[in-house]
């Protein structure tokens, strides 16, 4: 039996939608535990035959149930770019072996190079720690990493919003070549993960895109792609970025305090901490993944692609 969270968000959903549809595992096999075990997002699962049970990462006595009978638990990440998410997971994963479970597959990121333990970027702060807490658990374990979500380059890109005639430059910390992917196709790659998880025991994997570019290389063709005058991008370290953004309003004021943490996204790309590629997911998905040029028509228009910031702390 394998407990499944997240399987209402952008990574999760597809990755249930993929297990049932190509019948990598049968409904029978999959429970869902969720905080909103009623909510309508969870009407595939219902279709399914799957038992959805209430668990809260937040409410560590929901747990326990939650999880009891299963013998792998998918743990997606609390959504959140802060450290204080460690302490959500760490309670999952207490809860995990409580209930009897022996095997967790975690969802991380892809910064700090090739084994990411160390990492500048505050936002992989909270997943080096859950990961160090995972293998010292005494439970078996599979970690996750998952490529930047191509549609959050605009965020990368000093907060662009998309469509918006007046910009005209952006301004950002620092720059380096990230490998960005499709949600979508990450949710599908990590179904495979799931379903073969006895293959990935005590194992790390990196899903990465299919090239490597540069932010500036995306905001070069966001011009390109929407016809409009050249945006200058400019580099200037955190200090001058963070008094920019302030100065222009980037981020609601309730949220500017979260920028000196976003300055660390550009300080680690500027370090060199996604400049790898993996094959790993196109030999999961079984055909070439999606490039930034494939995914144009959906990343560089406002109707498809606002500007998230709902999980800024």
């Amino acid at each position: 039996m394998i407990i499944l969270t997240g399987t209402t968000g952008g990574l999760g959903a597809p990755l249930l939608t993929t297990l049932l549809s190509k019948n990598l595992l049968p409904p029978s096999e999959i429970i869902i535990s969720s905080a909103n075990p009623s909510s309508p997002s969870h009407a595939l699962a219902r279709s399914a035959g799957i038992e959805i049970r209430y668990g809260d990462m937040t409410k560590p006595e929901t747990l326990l149930e939650s999880y009891r009978g299963a013998e792998v638990l998918y743990l997606t990440s609390y959504p959140s770019t802060g450290f204080e998410r460690y302490k959500y997971h760490k309670a999952c994963i207490d809860a995990a072996k409580q209930a009897g479970v022996k095997h967790i597959i975690y969802t991380s990121l892809l910064f700090g190079g090739l084994d990411g333990e160390e990492s500048h970027a505050s936002v992989m702060q909270a997943h080096i720690s859950t990961v160090a807490y995972l293998k010292a658990s005494g439970l078996t374990w599979t970690v996750v990493r998952e490529a930047t979500y191509a549609h959050l380059w605009n965020n990368f890109a000093g907060f662009v919003r998309v469509g918006d005639e007046g910009v005209n430059e952006v301004v950002v910390a620092g720059d380096g070549r990230v490998s960005w992917a499709d949600r979508r196709e990450l949710g599908e790659g990590t179904a495979f993960v799931v379903a073969g998880w006895r293959n990935y025991i005590n194992k790390s994997i990196a899903l990465t895109g299919p090239e490597l570019l540069t932010v500036e290389d995306i905001v070069n063709k966001y011009t390109n792609y929407t016809n409009r005058p050249p945006i200058t991008f400019r580099k200037v370290g955190a200090k001058q970025a963070i008094e920019y953004h302030e100065q222009r309003g980037s981020l609601p004021p309730e949220q500017e305090g979260f920028l000196r943490d976003w300055t660390t996204w550009g300080e680690a790309l500027e370090n060199g901490e996604m400049n790898f590629l993996d094959p790993t997911l196109e030999t999961l998905l079984g055909r070439k993944a999606k490039t930034i040029d494939q995914l144009a028509r959906v990343l560089f228009r406002g109707e498809t692609n606002g500007l998230d910031t709902k999980d800024f702390n």
